[in-house]
C-alpha cells in the first residue's frame, strides 16, 4: 500500500487515509480544502477513483476545522468528507456525516528566512521564546526548535489537542509565556492572532515567500478601539450568527439580544452562512453590529460590517461604556462575561 503522496511541495499519508475509509467503510466521499489546497484535490480524487471510491470535489470555501461541507455531503448523499489541510474540528462537531482530516506537510526549504528571523529577534534582547507553527509545518516543529537552541534561545513548546506546537487562528493555547514568540506559517494570519493573543513582541516566518518579519498590531489595536467607543452610543444592533458547524452560536446570540434589550438597546438577530457587506446592507442600516462568528472576521475583515463591529468578548466595554483595561484576548473570547 502507498504510505505517502507528494502534492508538489507538500505530502500527505496516503496510506492512513485508505485504511480509516476502509474501516468505517465509506463509498462516497467528498474532498474538501482551503482554497489555497483545492488545486491538489484532483489528483487526491483520482487516487481514491483508482482505489475505488466515488469521489466529489467541494467548491465551496472552507475556513477552518469550524466550516465543514455538511451541505453539500448531504445534498449528493454521501457519507464522507475528506477534509485536507487541517487538524481537526473547531467548535461543534458534525456527527450527520463522518469526517476525516487529512493534514499536508510542507516539504519547501525556508531555513535563510528562519535564520534572520532569529537573529533579529536576537538583535532586540530577548532570550526566551516560544514557538507555534501551523499543522502543515509540525513536521519540521524539531527543526525550527533546534535552530533555535543553535541561536542561543531557551525554547519553550506546548500543545494544542495534542499537537506540539500548533496554533489556529482563534486558539493560541500552545503558546506558553516568554520574552517573544515566532510563529512559522504562509502569511500574516496566525502571527497576528499569536501577537493579539499573547501581548508579546512576534515575529513571523513565512515559509512559502521565504520572508520574515515583525508583527505590528497597532492597527488593529486603533480599529478595535474605535469600533467599541463607536458601539457605546449605539442604539440599535444586528447580532450576527453563522451557520457554519464550528462557528454556529444561537445561544450566544439569543443572550446578547436579551442582554441589548435590557439596556435598552433594540437588537436584532440574522442567520448567514458566508458573512459580506452585501448581505448584511440587504437589511438595513444598524448602529453597530455583534459578531457571533468567526472572531478573525472582526479582526482580518473588517470593513465585512456596513457599521462598527464588536465580538461577544468585548460587549462588556460597550456597555460599561469604558476602555479601561482593555485586553485584546477578548477579541477571542465567548463567554459573554458583563454581568447579570
Amino acid at each position: 500500500m502507498e504510505r505517502s503522496l507528494a502534492l508538489n511541495d507538500y505530502e500527505i499519508e496516503f496510506g492512513k487515509i485508505l485504511e480509516w475509509l476502509k474501516k468505517n467503510s465509506a463509498k462516497k466521499i467528498l474532498v474538501q480544502a482551503p482554497d489555497g489546497l483545492k488545486k491538489i484535490l484532483r489528483l487526491i480524487s483520482e487516487k481514491l477513483e483508482e482505489e475505488g471510491y466515488e469521489t466529489y470535489l467541494s467548491g465551496s470555501h472552507s475556513w477552518g476545522g469550524c466550516d465543514i461541507a455538511v451541505n453539500e455531503a448531504r445534498t449528493m448523499g454521501i457519507d464522507t468528507i475528506l477534509h485536507v489541510g487541517h487538524h481537526g474540528f473547531v467548535g461543534a462537531r458534525t456527527t450527520e456525516v463522518r469526517v476525516l482530516f487529512v493534514p499536508v506537510y510542507y516539504r519547501g526549504e525556508f531555513t535563510e528566512a528562519l535564520v534572520n528571523a532569529l537573529e533579529d529577534i536576537k538583535r532586540n534582547s530577548f532570550k526566551k521564546i516560544t514557538l507555534g507553527v501551523t499543522v502543515e509545518l509540525h513536521r519540521r516543529l524539531h527543526e525550527i526548535e533546534n535552530h533555535a537552541l543553535k541561536s542561543g534561545f531557551h525554547v519553550e513548546t506546548g500543545s494544542l489537542e495534542n499537537i506540539t506546537g500548533l496554533v489556529i487562528g482563534c486558539n493560541y493555547a500552545s503558546l506558553r509565556d516568554a520574552e517573544a514568540v515566532l510563529i512559522v506559517a504562509g502569511g500574516r494570519f496566525h502571527a497576528l492572532g499569536a501577537a493579539l493573543w499573547m501581548g508579546k513582541p512576534v515575529w513571523r516566518v513565512d515559509p512559502y515567500l521565504k520572508s520574515y518579519e515583525k508583527v505590528d498590531v497597532r492597527p488593529i489595536i486603533s480599529r478595535r478601539l474605535r469600533d467599541i467607543s463607536s458601539a457605546m452610543d449605539a442604539h440599535s444592533f444586528l447580532v450576527v450568527v453563522s451557520t457554519k458547524t464550528g462557528q454556529a452560536r444561537p445561544v450566544l446570540a439569543q443572550s446578547i439580544k436579551k442582554r441589548l434589550l435590557r439596556e435598552n438597546r433594540k437588537a436584532d438577530i440574522v442567520v448567514i452562512d458566508e458573512i459580506s457587506e452585501d448581505v448584511l446592507l440587504n437589511f438595513g442600516q444598524y448602529d453597530a453590529y455583534v459578531n457571533t462568528a468567526c472572531p478573525r472576521l472582526t479582526i482580518d475583515d473588517p470593513d465585512i460590517f456596513p457599521g462598527p463591529v464588536i465580538n461577544p468578548g468585548e460587549l462588556k466595554y460597550v456597555l460599561g461604556k469604558k476602555l479601561e483595561g482593555y485586553d485584546s484576548r477578548d477579541l477571542f473570547r465567548f463567554d459573554f462575561s458583563i454581568g447579570a
